[in-house]
């Protein structure tokens, strides 16, 4: 039977939704003239009507996914020609199938554009609008507003990234040390009053030492004003042996989810900016430090994010074949420095989300059993 979708219509339809929410949206305030608009979404009421739709779709344009969602296909094609509606491109166009128990009249339902802040900081900014979040909270969560025209939904990914990273075939995972497997922060605090104070030759309080804390050497370096080479290598070698008078526990969870992740067929390394000496002895009193293959640790020269300062041979790994995780900014941008997906550890009541956010956070843990969950289940995939 000849298919008697007409897609140059479904297009001029398209580009008219996305007009009539975009002037309703700019009514609102809302910057959507400088967001990436990121794909449309297209309802059908029934199965024969999903069918027919993407069988056209498919002489349109080229399916990137048909992910499985509560039950039923939602596939993502790729459009030859794009929606044009002025300074948006929007290559990209969602065809979920109908939803058991739900009813949707055909036709465009919502846009969706890309944000680099957390959702928090974005409704604050709009307190009038009566935003909602749903969605996946690991990967992609979501930030929806209904208006008359339909749904406008605001992600920190584009949909095409979330289909890369879940068809990733991941093989190494990087994790960070402190703040993402052991407990340590305060400690940190008191390592860096201490090494930093000898260093300046003065008493350092502890409301500085926060006020300029970062989580690599060469950034605490440029806080303090250190230029010195020799005073560099002092305070790094001297932070490892302070560092010996303090205990650190592990999260909770860690130990039993390392150990199961050294059954499986992922490659584990150690990316931290703890001074070698220091992490090995954590990781070798929790019992945990040869169950990973490489570990990489900070000097007075590299560290995170840094990619030379890794110990195996990223350079030739495929890109998103090893996932970052971590607790800061500089554990993200490291992922990105090396071609990694990067997760954030919001275990840690020390991390902030908006800054891995604005960072460009890919993923977000909130426990160690939700990355757990994820990682598992990315294994069962692959095999």
């Amino acid at each position: 039977m000849q298919n008697k979708i007409n897609i140059e219509k479904i297009r001029t339809h398209g580009e008219a939704f996305f007009k009539n929410l975009l002037l309703e949206l700019e009514d609102l305030e809302l910057p959507v003239s400088t967001l990436k608009a990121d794909h449309l979404c297209f309802r059908v009421e029934t199965m024969d009507e999903y069918t027919e739709y993407k069988n056209a779709l498919l002489a349109a344009g080229t399916l990137l996914t048909e992910a499985p969602v509560n039950g039923r296909p939602i596939p993502t094609f790729l459009l030859n020609k794009p929606f044009r509606i002025g300074s948006h491109s929007i290559p990209l166009l969602e065809l979920p199938a109908p939803k058991s128990g739900a009813h949707y009249s055909t036709g465009f339902e919502h846009a969706e554009f890309v944000i680099k802040e957390s959702f928090d900081l974005f409704a604050a900014r709009f307190l009038s609008l009566n935003f909602s979040k749903s969605g996946n909270k690991n990967i992609n969560p979501e930030l929806c507003l209904k208006t008359r025209w339909g749904q406008a939904k605001f992600h920190h990914l584009s949909l095409e990234r979330v289909i890369e990273i879940e068809k990733a075939k991941i093989k190494n995972i990087i994790f960070d040390l402190d703040g993402t497997l052991i407990k340590s922060r305060e400690n940190i605090y008191e390592i860096n009053r201490i090494v930093f104070s000898q260093a300046l030759d003065r008493n350092i309080s502890l409301e500085e030492i926060k006020e300029k804390y970062y989580s690599e050497f060469s950034k605490l370096f440029d806080a303090f004003g250190i230029e010195c080479l020799v005073k560099k290598k002092r305070a790094v070698s001297a932070w490892g042996e302070v560092s010996e008078r303090f205990s650190y526990q592990l999260f909770d969870g860690v130990t039993d989810f390392i150990k199961k992740l050294s059954h499986s067929q992922y490659d584990l390394h150690i990316w931290t900016a703890r001074v070698e000496k220091s992490a090995r002895s954590i990781l070798a009193h929790h019992g945990i430090e040869s169950i990973f293959k490489t570990m990489s640790f900070a000097t007075e020269v590299d560290s995170k994010p840094h990619g030379k300062s890794l110990k195996f041979d990223w350079e030739s790994m495929d890109k998103n074949s090893a996932i970052v995780i971590g607790d800061s900014p500089s554990d993200i941008f490291g992922s990105k420095n090396i071609g990694a997906v990067g997760a954030a550890a919001l275990w840690d009541p020390h991390a902030h989300e908006n800054a891995l956010i604005a960072s460009g956070a890919e993923l977000f843990f909130h426990s160690v059993h939700e990355l757990e969950n994820w990682i598992m289940a990315k294994l069962e995939r692959v095999i």
